[in-house]
């Protein structure tokens, strides 16, 4: 019984050592909590200086990708319709982020930088299909308000 007592003094001292320091809860949304620089978001596909895609339809990112999220369809563009800095673009970029694993591996293969991982997070839908980003929603990201 003596041995009982001791367990509760020890666990009830445990928590009054605890209550004059501050709390560690953050209260989400209102406050949020600042991530590294270093950590991999939802993707976007970047433009140059002048609007123009810098994606060329390579598609290193989706052959590098291990969990094959990524799914590009590359064309030539047409005379007088400039899309992409040279005339092979992506017609269709989409990322299935439910399979993606964040690795970053797309970002670090793409010749021309235009493949980017933001720090955005939240990625809450109520259907998978909202979950594919088509190429129209990367290159147009989020902004974290």
């Amino acid at each position: 019984m003596f041995e009982g007592i001791k367990a509760l003094a020890k666990g009830l001292g445990t928590t009054f050592k605890a209550l004059g320091e501050p709390r560690d809860t953050i209260q989400y949304p209102e406050k949020r909590r600042e991530y590294s620089p270093r950590f991999r978001g939802k993707h976007m596909l970047a433009k140059d200086a002048d609007g123009h895609e810098l994606c060329v339809g390579c598609g290193l990112c989706e052959a590098v990708c291990p969990a094959h999220a990524i799914r590009v369809v590359a064309a030539e563009a047409t005379e007088g319709k400039a899309i992409s800095w040279t005339n092979r673009y992506a017609v269709d970029y989409e990322v299935d982020l439910i399979r993606c694993i964040f690795c970053g591996m797309c970002e670090e293969a793409c010749p021309t930088n235009a493949v980017r991982l933001t720090p955005f997070n939240e990625l809450a839908a109520s259907d998978r299909l909202d979950m594919i980003a088509d190429k129209e929603e990367l290159l147009h990201p989020p902004v974290r308000k």
